[in-house]
């Protein structure tokens, strides 16, 4: 008998106009912090500042692959929409991380 672990899932969201020429190095960013923080990475999003409701999206995204979270380079990404993701799932980023406020953790850092 042989005893499987799995890994929480994440997805990562791009943004083409923050990211710009820089798309591939904060492709790496998303896969090293997913990695880092022992997340199975199960899908990439990547959006325009114009997308239609890209909150939607996201948390579409989030509940069809039951992701426990969004992984960004930067909260920028979020177009400032970032708070109402944190609702469904953690959001992280190099230097911040968003619990997820319906399970009852602490919003912060998780090095506190």
């Amino acid at each position: 008998m042989s005893i499987i672990l799995q890994t929480a899932k994440a997805i990562g969201v791009l943004s083409l106009d923050v990211s710009g020429p820089h798309l591939l190095h904060d492709e790496r960013i998303i896969t090293e912090l997913a990695q880092r923080r022992g997340y199975t990475l199960s899908g990439l999003i990547t959006l325009r500042n114009d997308a239609f409701t890209p909150t939607a999206l996201i948390a579409a995204m989030v509940c069809r692959k039951g992701v426990a979270a969004v992984i960004a380079p930067s909260m920028v990404c979020f177009h400032g929409r970032g708070r109402p993701i944190a609702v469904t799932c953690d959001v992280i980023t190099p230097t911040k991380f968003a619990a997820c406020s319906s399970s009852g953790r602490s919003q912060g850092s998780p090095h506190e």
